[in-house]
């Protein structure tokens, strides 16, 4: 076997790390659920050089299934690139079975014109061996300690090492260090551009982590201030949630539009992809975080979220009302989590997505990832008082018979250096409408020229005239169109946009 010259020490390149801490983080096809003996998405290279094979690329995850327990390995990236310029790759090899462990294969790469020594420390698999304390998929933290962790052990089959650490088959069915003897790598390594090294691993535990069985969750080798190389690990029978929801049997009418949504509460042990609420009922204020797990054998996108309410049988959208243009792929054995604020009243800000003025009902938040589906949904259940709709503080008010003239600082402060115009809406009733508006909606920051408006409506007013600027003005007719009609507590309104 090939060995490296390396330098600096060849000491314990990596040390015990009970002390260490946590850290966070479409086409699809029905999983295969049926342990296999050879790894999923993990085919044989067709070249001796991975950079010609699509299952290294980015994104991706390699899926393995072991044939001795009821897991599933995803590991993921395939690649990365260290800030010394090395290119490492991994993936699965093999899975385990009752003759050997999970294997990993990988490389390192000096990608640098110039030969160059690398520092191996935090450079994962070939540094930093052991993971940090498992952590539940889609939490920072759990109930778990550094003995049930995973080791990518080295094996005979590295160009940098001598003398692997042994292995066995415990009495619990997992591949294990045979002791609690930490395996060596070098600290560093030299090359030259272009050249290789490669290193196969078995993915093992602890030697003392016997009887403490494999706990599902995210096994994570982290590399300081970098995106951290990561396993997840589910029930490969049972990747779906493990609790029922409050919600289960409820029928609710489809979402707008013409995409299908998967719903938490209708998930179940087989379901591959859900997004899981941090809590299914609460009063307000509050923060809710929604998570989606992906445990499918595919990359998951687009994932841009959305938040509803439901009143009288019909879904009603409160935002975000402007998404990026970048969609988000989520890969296999990953999860992305996205926090709501929720009040009765104004908010400051905040990096969560901030909803203030919410009622008391029953609202969705939707990410627009899914497994068979294009979006996938999760129920939470609001006890808050009805939302009364009030205008912004800096709106005054005068009167003139049946008429409510409403003047705001947008109007006052118009023009300006953004090229803001002064304009009006004006707000009167007529017969019929067919869009419908809720309170929740009228008092977002967005929709303040209908706030500003509705806030005034009473039995002896006839018209509002709200004076603000045009950007106000757009945001509620629109920017092709001067008017607007629309259904407000059973009365229809026609709203329309003048200059002076």
């Amino acid at each position: 076997m090939r060995r490296r010259t390396v330098l600096a020490s060849l000491t314990a390149g990596i040390g015990s790390l009970a002390g260490c801490s946590t850290t966070l983080g479409g086409t699809t096809e029905t999983p295969t659920t049926t342990p296999t003996e050879q790894p999923t998405e993990s085919p044989t290279p067709t070249s001796n050089d991975p950079s010609e094979n699509e299952e290294w690329e980015l994104g991706a995850a390699s899926i393995i299934d072991l044939t001795t327990a009821n897991r599933t390995y995803a590991l993921a990236p395939l690649r990365y690139r260290s800030d010394d310029g090395a290119s490492i790759r991994m993936r699965f090899s093999s899975t385990a079975t009752s003759e050997g462990p999970a294997t990993v294969e990988a490389t390192l790469t000096n990608e640098n014109p110039f030969e160059n020594t690398f520092r191996l420390d935090w450079t994962p698999p070939f540094g930093r061996l052991f993971s940090d304390i498992p952590h539940p998929m889609g939490e920072r933290s759990g109930d778990f300690t550094y003995r049930v962790g995973l080791i990518f052990a080295p094996t005979a089959n590295h160009d940098l090492v001598e003398d692997p650490p042994d292995i066995q088959r415990a009495d619990d069915g997992y591949w294990r260090l045979a002791s609690d003897t930490t395996p060596e790598l070098p600290e560093r390594v030299r090359l030259s551009p272009g050249e290789t090294i490669h290193g196969e691993y078995a993915l093992v535990g602890r030697a003392e982590g016997v009887g403490r069985g494999r706990p599902p969750g995210v096994y994570e080798f982290s590399r300081a201030g970098e995106r951290p190389l990561r396993v997840a690990v589910w029930p490969t029978d049972s990747p779906g949630p493990a609790t029922d929801s409050q919600f289960a049997g409820m029928s609710v009418p489809a979402l707008p539009g013409d995409s299908d949504t998967a719903w938490f509460h209708n998930a179940d042990a087989s379901s591959p992809t859900f997004v899981r609420p941090s809590t299914e009922q609460t009063s307000l204020p509050a923060r809710i975080e929604f998570t989606f797990i992906n445990r499918a054998r595919e990359a998951e996108g687009c994932g841009h979220w959305n938040v509803y309410k439901l009143q009288g049988g019909e879904w009603f959208h409160l935002g975000p009302y402007v998404q990026d243009a970048v969609c988000h792929r989520l890969s296999p054995g990953h999860a992305e989590t996205w926090a709501l604020r929720a009040a009765t009243s104004e908010m400051a800000p905040c990096e969560a997505q901030s909803y203030p003025f919410l009622g008391g009902g029953r609202y969705a938040a939707v990410a627009g990832y899914g497994h068979a589906t294009a979006q996938s949904g999760a129920l939470v259940e609001i006890d808050a008082p009805p939302v009364t709709v009030v205008p912004t503080d800096d709106v005054t008010t005068q009167r003139d018979s049946g008429t409510v003239t409403a003047t705001s600082d947008r109007w006052r402060t118009a023009p300006d250096s953004e090229g803001r115009s002064r304009v009006s809406l004006v707000l009167e009733p007529v017969g019929n409408a067919n869009r419908r508006l809720i309170a929740e909606q009228v008092m977002r920051r967005r929709y303040r020229g209908y706030r500003n408006t509705l806030a005034f409506v009473a039995s002896d007013v006839e018209r509002v005239v709200l004076r603000t600027d045009d950007r106000t003005a757009d945001w509620t007719v629109g920017y092709d169109d001067g008017t607007a009609q629309f259904l407000y507590e059973e009365q229809a309104y026609r709203i329309t946009k003048r200059t002076p």
